[in-house]
């Protein structure tokens, strides 16, 4: 059954030091994630107020520093000494929650895959936290390496193999002169698609298989968000490619002790 999951929207902030933008989301909830610097952010009456968030310079020094903003509550962000950049990435929501913030030291890493397709997954607001149906995390990879691979789609409702979820990716390359490749198909039977992406792109992916793979000699960072009609990601596999998940299992068992 074939389903589009719930709109979700990735948006780039940049502040100077010193400078304050006000914020609201009167029917979407956020995940704000900092992407460099530093800011205080207080919310309206009776809500939080937090200072000095962000502990790294860009999204290659470290963990990431994230809030999350419930929808129809407002919020102002000030940029520290050496101003802020942000994303918020954002969808459709309508419970009442409260405003929590997510420190680097909360923030679960993992490594995924395995050689030239072994990347690190940081998951900065999972299932196992409050939110409608915001998932929000980062992937990095190393020169010359795939990522989100083997190609996957989540875009059916068909529990427990697959949820439908609307995606967004925001991209950082390091060097900035670089570039990577996305590659995305709507059905095993249809020629796929390639689009280069370079440092600061942003991609929405509504349906489909996707995959990236970064150029040699750059380092590949993505921000993503998903949303649906649940928060427990579940995703199909390209199945001509299942075997490679076999083998990374393979290799993982020979290897464990």
């Amino acid at each position: 059954m074939a389903a589009t999951g719930s709109p979700v929207a990735l948006r780039i902030g940049e502040l100077a030091p010193g400078q304050s933008q006000e914020h609201r989301q009167s029917d979407e909830e956020a995940v704000v994630v900092i992407l460099g610097g530093s800011c205080d952010v207080r919310f309206d009456t009776g809500g939080p107020r937090w200072e000095g968030l962000g502990e790294r310079a860009d999204v290659f020094d470290g963990r990431a520093t994230a809030f999350y903003a419930p929808a129809d509550r407002s919020w102002r962000i000030t940029a520290g000494a050496a101003g802020v950049r942000f994303a918020v990435a954002s969808a459709p929501a309508s419970t009442p929650r409260e405003p929590y913030v997510v420190r680097p030291d909360q923030v679960h890493a993992e490594r995924r895959g395995s050689g030239v397709w072994e990347r690190e997954v940081h998951d900065i607001v999972g299932p196992d936290q409050q939110a409608d149906g915001l998932l929000v995390g980062e992937t990095f990879s190393a020169e010359g390496v795939w990522s989100s691979y083997p190609p996957h789609k989540h875009d059916a409702h068909d529990p427990p193999y697959e949820s439908h979820q609307q995606e967004a990716f925001h991209v950082r390359v390091s060097p900035p002169s670089g570039f990577g490749l996305f590659v995305h198909y709507p059905a095993v039977e249809a020629g796929r698609q390639a689009q280069v992406v370079h440092d600061g792109d942003t991609v929405t992916v509504r349906e489909g298989y996707h995959s990236f793979v970064a150029a040699a000699g750059h380092r590949f960072y993505y921000l993503w968000a998903l949303a649906g009609t649940e928060r427990e990601l579940r995703f199909r596999t390209d199945p001509r490619h299942l075997w490679l998940l076999d083998a990374c299992a393979h290799r993982d068992a020979d290897g464990a002790g």
